[in-house]
C-alpha cells in the first residue's frame, strides 16, 4: 500500500503534536510506503495524474519522562524525489495547515485528477473547498452559538449590545492565531474593529461568547462521520483561548450527550462532501468549528486515553482499498429528504 502525504515540508511539524505525523507512523506500522510531498508538486500530464514526492521513515516519537510524547531530534529521512503516477491503489493524504489560499486551492483542483485516475483522496478535493473551517457549522443554526459574520462596525456594534461579550475569529485563521474577545463599551472598541476588519475591508466571524469555554474547548475527532476520540483543551492562566499552539493544556475527557448529537447531526453534512478526517470543536454543547484541512488532537487523545486514532484511519483506509473502493466523492441525495442535508456549505472561496 503507497500513502502519499501533501503536506506542509516536515521540518515545520511538530512531530510529538501533529496529527500528520501519527498517521505516518501508523501507516510505517502497517510496512506501508509512506511518501511526501507538497502542494507545488502535483502534476497533471493530459489526463494522468502525478506528483514529484520523497519516501520517507518516521522515527517514532517516544514517551516522554513528563508523560507526553517526545520526538527525536532527527526525525525523519528522506529519500531522492521521484515522479510518481497516482492511481488506483493509492492513497493520498491532503494535511497543509491554513490559510486556504491560492496555492491551497490550486492543489485540490491538481487533485481532482488524483480522483478521476481512482486514487483515494482524504479529504475529497471539492469537500476541501466548499467547506470552510469557520462557517460550515452555520449549517446547523440551533448547535452553534449565535454568529454574525461582517466587516461593519455597525453589526458588530448592534451584536455586542444583545450579547454583551463576543468572540472574534479571522475567516481564515488556525491555531488561535488572531481570536480577541470584545466586550460592549469597551474603550478603543472602534479601533479594535478597524484592526480585526483591516479597516473594514474583510469580514469577521463574530460569536457570542460561550462561559462554558472555562470549562474547556473538546477537540473530537471524527473518522467518516463517527467520533473515534475526544479530548479537553483547557485555556492556559490570562487567556481563553483554548488552542493547544497558544499554550493551552490537554486534559481527559469523554464524550456527552450534547458531543454525540452533534455529531449525529453534522455526519450527512460532511458525507455530502466526502469529508473523512475531520476535528470539530465543541464548548459547553455548542459546535464553533469543523476543521478539515489538516485537524489535530490525534498525539493528544493517544496520550490521555486508550483510543488510537491513527490505527482506526488505517483500519479504514485498508478495508477500503480490500474491498475495491471507489474515489471519495461528494455524495449527492439519493431521496428527496435527503436534499436538504446536501445543500451547499458556505465556501472556503467565499
Amino acid at each position: 500500500m503507497r500513502l502519499l502525504f501533501v503536506t506542509d515540508p516536515l521540518e515545520t511539524l511538530q512531530p510529538d503534536h501533529d496529527s500528520t505525523v501519527a498517521i505516518m507512523e501508523a501507516a510505517q506500522r502497517r510496512h506501508a510506503e509512506v511518501w511526501v510531498a507538497g502542494v507545488a508538486d502535483l502534476v497533471i500530464d493530459g489526463i494522468a495524474s502525478a506528483v514529484w514526492a520523497r519516501p520517507v521513515r518516521i522515527a517514532p516519537a517516544f514517551r516522554s519522562r513528563a508523560g507526553g510524547s517526545a520526538a527525536r531530534e532527527r526525525w525523519w529521512r528522506a529519500g531522492e524525489q521521484q515522479r510518481l503516477e497516482l492511481g488506483m491503489g493509492d492513497v493520498v493524504f491532503m494535511r497543509v495547515d491554513p490559510p486556504v489560499d491560492d496555492a491551497y486551492l490550486r492543489a485540490t483542483y491538481l487533485l481532482d485528477a488524483a480522483v478521476r485516475a481512482g486514487a483515494l483522496v482524504l479529504n475529497a478535493p471539492r469537500g476541501l473547498r466548499e467547506a470552510n473551517e469557520k462557517l460550515t457549522s452555520l449549517n446547523l443554526p440551533d448547535i452553534v452559538p449565535s454568529t454574525v459574520v461582517t466587516a461593519d462596525v455597525r453589526d458588530i456594534r448592534d451584536a455586542l449590545g444583545r450579547w454583551r461579550v463576543a468572540v472574534a475569529k479571522p475567516l481564515d485563521g488556525a491555531g488561535g492565531r488572531g481570536i480577541i474577545m470584545m466586550r460592549d463599551g469597551d474603550p478603543g472598541l472602534t479601533a479594535l474593529i478597524d484592526l480585526v476588519t483591516e479597516q473594514r475591508t474583510r469580514q469577521i466571524v463574530l460569536q457570542e461568547f460561550v462561559p462554558g469555554v472555562t470549562e474547556g474547548d473538546k477537540r473530537i475527532f471524527l473518522l467518516d462521520g463517527e467520533p473515534v476520540g475526544v479530548v479537553n483543551r483547557r485555556a492556559g492562566a490570562g487567556d481563553f483561548r483554548c488552542n493547544l499552539a497558544v499554550g493551552a493544556m490537554a486534559e481527559s475527557t469523554t464524550l456527552d450527550a450534547d458531543d454525540l448529537e452533534i455529531c449525529r447531526r453534522l455526519r450527512p453534512e460532511l458525507e455530502c462532501l466526502g469529508l473523512v478526517l475531520v476535528g470539530i470543536d465543541v464548548i459547553g454543547g455548542r459546535l464553533t468549528e469543523v476543521n478539515v484541512t489538516s485537524p489535530t488532537g490525534i498525539r493528544d487523545i493517544e496520550r490521555l486515553s486508550d483510543e488510537r486514532p491513527s490505527e482506526r484511519i488505517l483500519d479504514w483506509t485498508m478495508e477500503k482499498l480490500a474491498a475495491g473502493a471507489q474515489p471519495i466523492r461528494p455524495r449527492q441525495p439519493e431521496r428527496v429528504e435527503e436534499e436538504d442535508a446536501c445543500r451547499p456549505i458556505i465556501s472556503q472561496t467565499s
